[in-house]
């Protein structure tokens, strides 16, 4: 904050990457400007996403030349700043204190961003950041950052002005970092309270303002294409601003996902281990959908930013015993919006606790979560720990490969990684030892009662100038079993017998209120966690198929009645020359048709279970037989379906059943016809016969659409 009266280049700005960027802020000499000017412009225009409550919005810049040149000494007048938000969404950049005093701050001058003025002393860029808290700013009298006009010590070649901690005041040096409190004047606010404005006064030097940290909700409010700020200042006199209303972020599209379940379905009775049966697609809707924690930069000893880029966990640790190192204002993090789900992070702003909050600093980088519903009983499902794809050779590093890992399964999607990476003794990442069947690490998942589980992803490699899709694997382990009598269908996967609800995975960013420890209302401020989502839209689809080892055969014509009787046969050729796996099973038979008698025909059929479904079973009289492997067993009629007549659906609990009908007359003296079954196509998980089945996923109509 000084009045420099000397002729030099104009800085260059300091930028890591290509969209970081500084107002100038330097030192010339010229003749005193006696009016001063201020221009306010966003320093970028990012893309929102429209599931965040909590998104990052552009730098906003206030940029002043001119005014009369001060006194040495004197105070330097303050001013009221307030930005709100059109339309006008609710801020939530996070509360660090219960009042709505936040972690939107305003800078003064690009402190600490430490750009070359060309004189020695330590001001203006050079000068350390140092905070006046919100309240501070609003004590009786201003005392504790009362500054006025003094003189750098440090400088050469002529007394250059800058601001200096007054009477009153025990800070070291000027305070130059403002906190920002939100809703003073509605929601949709934040202000500054007694912001010094020292006039540049020379001709080519500029005072610069930067206000950051401000997070808005898309989803919910009224906020659809492009938020503006609308700045005003009290007294106006002190800041002049010209073109109040700048763009500082845009919607952009939705995360589109999906489920692309294994194109062979499994079958019950043959056993698989970690076997891959589907593949979780998260796309982002735009090239910066996806944001790391903090902005990589490599890392020295676990800390941001650092000059060695080979440290594991480059660039996703935060290291509260050494500097943060995403402090540079404006630079190199594009405004910070642009791929960080952190802002411009200051360590001396924070809630004072080992477990608290620093401000600017967000929780995590962006999460994605599964949610696998319905998984059968004696069926293990596993995630792949990390993304499919190449690996970066540092995770969470300087690499634009996407790049994700596994952080918490059912709970835990909204815990902090910490002070580093999963924190301490947070055990994240989660790994495993063991690997599924495309050779990533495999981590089991714990269904509860309902056959519910989660998995949680987090993104620590993103690539910013281009749309991220991250994959990752669903693996199935399960044991092979015989039927028994109380389970026709054999053991474990007992959520295949017919009826059984679809399995399902929704998709969507973590945490989300569903799981979460946060409320829906997106007005609600200062909450944690940040970043947090709303579900648009539920994005689901099966991960797994496993048919039962069944043959369903259908009897055209079966009649039991009028003198007629047909005897039902079923041969068991799981036994052959080929090698094939045996299977035991018996069948059941669905009439559909009517039975004949005196007072008229009736439509109602009974079932005829398999043997091994009954206590007391009576083949050929109640039941079906069980059919060993390599024999035929047979019914008849007119003992299982007196007088019935009509088509018989035949589901044999094994496969490789055939069968064969005789239609004849009663002796055997007249009439014998026969014929062959015809076998319908595997009747799929969840079916019920000779009804529709699946759904409009499935894109299965019926099994009877499928044969004939």
């Amino acid at each position: 904050m000084a009045d420099f009266r000397r002729v030099l280049t104009v800085l260059a700005v300091v930028a890591f990457m290509a969209m970081a960027a500084h107002a100038q802020v330097g030192v010339a000499t010229g003749s005193a400007n006696s009016v001063l000017a201020c221009v306010a412009t966003a320093a970028g225009t990012p893309e929102l996403r429209p599931e965040g409550y909590t998104e990052l919005v552009g730098d906003i810049v206030i940029s002043c030349t001119g005014g009369p040149v001060p006194q040495q000494g004197s105070n330097i007048p303050t001013t009221n700043i307030v930005v709100y938000m059109a339309p006008a969404v609710p801020i939530t950049s996070r509360f660090m204190s219960s009042n709505g005093a936040s972690e939107a701050l305003l800078i003064i001058d690009e402190a600490g961003s430490n750009i070359s003025t060309g004189v020695a002393g330590n001001f203006g860029p050079r000068a350390p950041q140092v905070l006046c808290t919100n309240a501070q700013q609003q004590a009786i009298g201003g005392s504790s950052c009362n500054v006025v006009v003094g003189q750098d010590p440090g400088s050469v070649g002529g007394p250059y002005t800058i601001a200096v901690p007054g009477p009153g005041n025990s800070a070291s040096s000027a305070q130059n970092v403002y906190q920002g409190k939100i809703g003073d004047f509605g929601t949709n606010s934040v202000a500054f309270y007694n912001v010094p404005v020292l006039p540049p006064s020379t001709g080519g030097v500029s005072r610069v303002f930067r206000i950051t940290n401000i997070r808005v909700p898309v989803p919910g409010g009224n906020l659809s294409g492009t938020l503006q700020a609308i700045i005003s200042t009290s007294p106006s006199a002190v800041l002049p601003i010209a073109g109040t209303a700048i763009n500082i972020g845009v919607v952009g599209p939705q995360m589109t996902a999906a489920v692309a379940a294994n194109k062979t379905a499994f079958t019950q009775c043959v056993p698989q281990t970690r076997a891959l049966s589907a593949t979780i697609t998260f796309t982002e809707g735009f090239a910066t959908g996806f944001k790391t924690r903090v902005v990589p930069g490599g890392a020295a000893n676990g800390v941001v930013g650092g000059p060695n880029p080979n440290v594991a966990w480059a660039g996703q640790q935060i290291n509260t015993a050494s500097p943060f190192n995403q402090n540079i204002p404006g630079g190199l993090y594009g405004g910070f919006a642009a791929n960080s789900e952190s802002g411009f992070i200051f360590s001396g702003l924070n809630t004072g606790s080992t477990s608290g909050f620093t401000a600017g600093l967000a929780d995590y980088g962006t999460r994605l979560k599964a949610v696998f519903y319905n998984i059968p009983a004696g069926l293990t499902l596993y995630v792949s720990t990390v993304s499919q794809g190449t690996a970066p050779t540092v995770v969470g590093g300087t690499s634009v490969l996407p790049y994700a890992v596994l952080v918490a399964t059912n709970s835990g999607e909204a815990t902090s990684d910490g002070t580093n990476f999963g924190g301490t003794g947070s055990g994240l990442p989660l790994t495993s030892s063991i690997t599924g069947s495309d050779g990533l690490g495999a981590f089991a998942l714990s269904a509860d009662s309902s056959g519910k589980a989660v998995a949680v992803w987090e993104v620590v490699n993103s690539n910013p100038s281009a749309q991220d899709v991250m994959k990752f694997s669903v693996y199935i382990s399960y044991t092979a079993t015989s039927a028994t009598s109380t389970n026709p269908y054999g053991l474990p996967i007992t959520d295949l017998p017919l009826g059984a609800p679809l399995n399902d995975v929704q998709l969507s960013f973590a945490p989300e209120p569903g799981g979460g420890t946060f409320t829906t209302a997106n007005a609600t401020q200062g909450q944690t966690p940040t970043p947090r989502f709303a579900v648009l839209k539920t994005q689901e689809g099966r991960f797994v198929t496993i048919n039962l080892c069944q043959t369903t055969l259908l009897y055209p014509f079966v009649t039991g009645a009028a003198g007629f009787d047909t005897g039902i046969a079923v041969a068991n050729t799981s036994m052959d020359p080929f090698g094939t796996v045996t299977q035991t099973g018996s069948c059941k038979l669905y009439g559909y048709g009517v039975t004949v008698g005196a007072s008229g025909n009736t439509a109602v059929q009974s079932t005829v279970p398999g043997c091994d479904s009954l206590a007391n079973p009576l083949p050929g009289t109640n039941c079906f037989a069980v059919v060993p492997p390599g024999q035929v067993m047979s019914v008849m009629a007119s003992s299982v379906l007196t007088n019935f007549q009509g088509y018989v659906i035949a589901v044999c609990n094994f496969q490789y059943a055939h069968g064969y009908a005789a239609v004849t007359d009663l002796g055997l003296r007249n009439l014998w016809s026969s014929y062959l079954a015809l076998e319908l196509s595997p009747l799929p998980s969840g079916a019920t016969p000779g009804t529709v089945v699946g759904s409009p996923r499935s894109g299965v109509a019926s099994i009877e659409v499928l044969v004939h």
